[in-house]
C-alpha cells in the first residue's frame, strides 16, 4: 500500500471538483483531483457514442431498492463527470427558489440568497460561455455571449404564455475560446461540432495547472478521520488493478454525484442528521398541446431556445409545484408511435404521411421540469451487496413525486387550453420523458441540527472536510440545476483559498 501527502484533496473531477480545484489553483495553494473514471476525449466520446470508458472504476455501483421505483438514475465515471453528457441548458434558480419557506410557508430556506449567490453565478456563466439576455427574473445578469434567437414554437407561444425569456444555454450562438458555435442538429448530449460546454473542452487548463493533480481510474473508499474526530486525516483509495493507496492531506472536499457523495460517507462511518436522505431528481415530464395552427416546430437553433414562467412564480407555491416550460423546438415527439399505431391499423400512402405531418406541425411539445416537496424517505444507503471493486453498492430508495408536484401537473395540463385558445387548443397530453440525471439532495446544507453542512458547505461535524455539487440542495426549484451547482462551487473554491483550516 502506497502513501502520498497532498495540500487538498478533491473528490470528483466534473464541474463541482473542478470549479474548486480551479479556484484553490488561482490562489495558489495545491491540490489532488482523484477520479474513479478515465479521460474519454470528446473525439472519442462522438465516435463510440457513449461518455465514460468501459472499466471497473468506471461501473455505475448503485442498486434502486425493490420497494420504491426502478428509477433509472444516470451519471458519468470518467473525467469531466456528468457534464460529459450535460445538454447545457443554464437557468439561474430565481430569488424566490431560496426562500420557499419565508415566502410561501413550506419546505426550508437556503441558508444564503439570491444576492448573495448572484456574483458567483456571474463568474460560472463566465466560466461556461452562457449564452442569454438581461431579464427582469433573474437578477444582475450580464451575460457572456448572446443568447440564441427565438425558435418558431417561441414566437407563437410568446403573447399567450407570459414571461417568458431567452433560455440560458452552456452552447453558445457564436465561437467562443476553442469552442465552435451550436449547429443546431439537436443531438446536445453528443455535439457533433464540440460546442455545448463540457469540462473537457473548457476547463481542460485546470488539469495542465502546476498546482493541480489528477490521478485517474483511483476510486475514494472511505475518508479516515482522526483520533479527535473532529478532522479527516486521509482517504483511503483502490486503484484498477487493485492496488491500495492512501493520501493524506489537510483538506477534502466530497464533489462526486448525490448518491455517491453520500454513499463515501456511509462507508466512513461519517453519519450525521439527514446524511443520505432526501434524494431529488427532476421528474421529467412532457404535454403535447394540440392546436388549430402552425406551431413552429422544427424551427430553432438549438434543442430549446426559450424558457416559459407562467407556471413557476406565484403564491400558488404554497400548495403545488411551480413548473418551468421549454419549447422543444424538434417539435412533438409523436411520429414513431404514431406511425406504428396507423400502420398496425392497415392504413399506408401519401394520406398516411399528411396526416401523421400536419399532426407533427399543429403540436406544441413542452418540456416540463416540476419541484416537489423534499422526501426524506428518499434516501441512499450501503447495500449487502458488493460491486467489482468490493466495496457496497449504493442502495437507493426513490419514490414517485408528491401530492405537491401532481397538483402542479393537473393545473398546466388543465389550464394550456385557456391559455392556448386563441390557437384553437383542443387537447393536452401528458407524458414521461428521460428520468435520472440530477442527484440533488443526499447531504443538504443548513442551520438546524440535521442539517450535513453549514452555509459554506463545510461538514458539520469534520472541520476540514467539505462537499461540493447538487447534493448540498435543501430544496430543488423548477429550474435546471447545474448552473447553480457551478456557482456553488466558485463560492467554496473562494472561501476555501481564504480558509486557513
Amino acid at each position: 500500500m502506497g502513501t502520498l501527502e497532498a495540500e487538498t484533496v478533491v473528490i470528483g473531477s466534473g464541474l463541482a471538483g473542478v470549479l474548486v480545484a480551479r479556484e484553490l489553483a488561482a490562489s495558489g495553494q495545491r491540490c489532488t483531483i482523484l477520479e474513479r473514471g478515465s479521460l474519454m476525449s470528446w473525439d472519442e466520446q462522438a465516435r463510440l457514442k457513449r461518455w465514460q470508458e468501459d472499466l471497473p472504476t468506471s461501473e455505475l455501483n448503485h442498486e434502486n431498492d425493490p420497494s420504491g421505483l426502478d428509477y433509472p438514475w444516470t451519471y458519468v465515471y470518467g473525467v469531466g463527470g456528468s457534464a460529459n453528457r450535460w445538454a447545457g441548458t443554464s437557468p439561474r434558480f430565481l430569488p424566490e427558489d431560496f426562500e420557499v419557506r419565508s415566502r410561501y410557508g413550506i419546505m426550508r430556506d437556503w441558508p444564503l440568497t439570491y444576492a448573495e449567490l448572484a456574483p458567483f453565478y456571474r463568474s460560472a456563466e463566465r466560466a461556461m460561455g452562457v449564452a442569454g439576455a438581461e431579464n427582469a427574473l433573474m437578477p444582475a445578469t450580464d451575460y457572456p455571449v448572446p443568447p440564441h434567437p427565438p425558435g418558431g414554437q417561441d414566437q407563437v407561444l410568446e403573447p399567450h404564455l407570459k414571461p417568458m425569456i431567452p433560455l440560458p444555454q452552456a452552447r453558445p450562438t457564436e465561437a467562443i475560446g476553442t469552442r465552435a458555435a451550436c449547429c443546431g442538429s439537436g443531438r446536445c448530449q453528443l455535439c457533433p461540432v464540440d460546442a455545448r460546454f463540457s469540462v473537457l473542452n473548457a476547463l481542460s487548463g485546470v488539469f495542465e495547472h502546476p498546482d493541480v493533480a489528477l490521478r485517474q481510474k483511483t476510486v475514494a473508499a472511505k475518508l479516515v478521520s482522526d483520533s479527535s474526530g473532529r478532522r479527516v486525516s486521509a482517504v483511503e483509495c483502490l486503484r484498477e488493478g487493485g492496488e491500495r493507496l492512501t493520501i493524506r492531506a489537510r483538506r477534502f472536499v466530497l464533489a462526486a454525484n448525490g448518491i455517491e457523495s453520500a454513499g463515501l460517507l456511509l462507508r466512513s462511518g461519517i453519519v450525521t442528521g439527514d446524511t443520505g436522505r432526501y434524494l431529488f431528481d427532476h421528474y421529467n415530464s412532457a404535454a403535447l398541446v394540440r392546436v388549430d395552427t402552425d406551431t413552429g416546430a422544427g424551427i430553432g437553433s438549438s434543442l430549446a431556445t426559450s424558457g416559459i414562467y407562467s407556471y413557476y412564480s406565484g403564491e400558488f407555491r404554497r400548495h403545488r409545484a411551480g413548473v418551468l416550460m421549454l419549447p422543444f423546438n424538434p417539435g412533438a415527439p409523436i411520429m414513431a408511435d404514431r406511425l406504428i399505431a396507423a400502420i398496425s391499423d392497415g392504413r399506408s400512402g401519401r394520406d398516411l404521411r399528411r396526416d401523421v405531418a400536419t399532426e407533427w406541425r399543429q403540436t406544441f411539445a413542452l418540456d416540463l421540469f416540476i419541484d416537489d416537496v423534499p422526501n426524506r424517505r428518499n434516501r441512499v444507503t450501503l447495500s449487502s451487496r458488493k460491486d467489482a471493486l468490493g466495496l457496497p453498492l449504493n442502495h437507493v430508495h426513490y419514490e414517485r413525486p408528491g401530492d405537491y408536484w401532481q397538483r402542479g401537473v393537473d393545473h398546466v395540463v388543465a389550464d394550456l387550453p385557456r391559455r392556448l385558445r386563441e390557437l384553437g387548443a383542443r387537447d393536452v397530453r401528458y407524458l414521461g420523458a428521460p428520468q435520472g440525471a440530477h442527484l440533488l439532495g443526499t447531504l443538504r446544507m443548513g442551520s438546524d441540527d440535521r442539517a450535513v453542512v453549514d452555509r459554506h458547505q463545510r461538514h458539520r461535524r469534520r472541520e476540514n472536510l467539505f462537499v461540493s455539487g447538487g447534493a448540498v440542495f435543501p430544496t430543488y426549484s423548477p429550474s435546471h440545476p447545474t448552473l447553480t451547482i457551478a456557482a456553488l462551487a466558485i463560492r467554496l473554491g473562494r472561501y476555501m483559498a481564504l480558509d486557513s483550516v
